[in-house]
């Protein structure tokens, strides 16, 4: 029973020496790194990334976001013979904003990825029998992926402990059929959060 009580009380002892330490060490970290693999399809203004540090009365925050961003745009055109110019377009981004202890970062919203594709199509003969008998589809559909990165910052934030938000949203439009709205999209890969404090002069 004696050995007992004595396991229960080194445990306890152990617990209540760890726990100001991990409470010191959240508190006195001058750097953060913090990452995330999970796809976000589509990013909708949520928190994607998020992070803590503590700085000094003097120091300002420098925020660096990295992150794989994708993007899927299509066009489905379909002319007729002797007919007016038939257009589709498919547009798809990615924006990145940064928020410390609920404040917008400078430089504010950042474009990380964004692309317009538009097809203008017109079929046009010299046959002028049965004019309205041919017509031509012309479908395109781009895939791509790409790595960027930027710096976020915050001035004079005050001395303690900040929690730092990085929020992503997306934007998609298109004008066509189910073709292109269906393969239209934005989405956010492998991101990354770096958190440093800076005595900027």
């Amino acid at each position: 029973m004696k050995k007992t009580l004595t396991a229960v009380a080194m445990g306890l002892a152990l617990l209540l020496a760890l726990s100001p330490a991990h409470a010191q060490n959240v508190a006195s970290q001058k750097a953060y790194f913090g990452a995330g693999t999970t796809e976000i399809l589509p990013p909708a203004g949520n928190p994607i990334l998020q992070g803590h540090i503590k700085t000094s009365g003097v120091g300002d925050l420098l925020i660096g976001v990295s992150l794989e961003c994708a993007l899927w745009t299509a066009t489905s055109t379909r002319a007729t013979k002797g007919g007016e110019v038939a257009t589709s377009s498919s547009r798809a981004a990615v924006n990145v904003t940064v928020r410390v202890d609920g404040a917008e970062a400078t430089p504010g919203q950042v474009v990380y990825c964004d692309r317009l594709q538009q097809v203008n199509l017109q079929f046009t003969s010299l046959d002028t029998v049965n004019i309205t008998q041919d017509a031509i589809l012309l479908q395109i559909f781009l895939k791509t992926k790409n790595a960027n990165h930027f710096n976020f910052y915050k001035t004079n934030p005050g001395s303690g402990v900040h929690f730092v938000e990085v929020f992503a949203d997306s934007f998609v439009e298109t004008t066509g059929d189910e073709v292109v709205v269906n393969n239209t999209r934005a989405v956010v890969g492998k991101r990354t959060l770096v958190i440093e404090e800076y005595n900027n002069p």
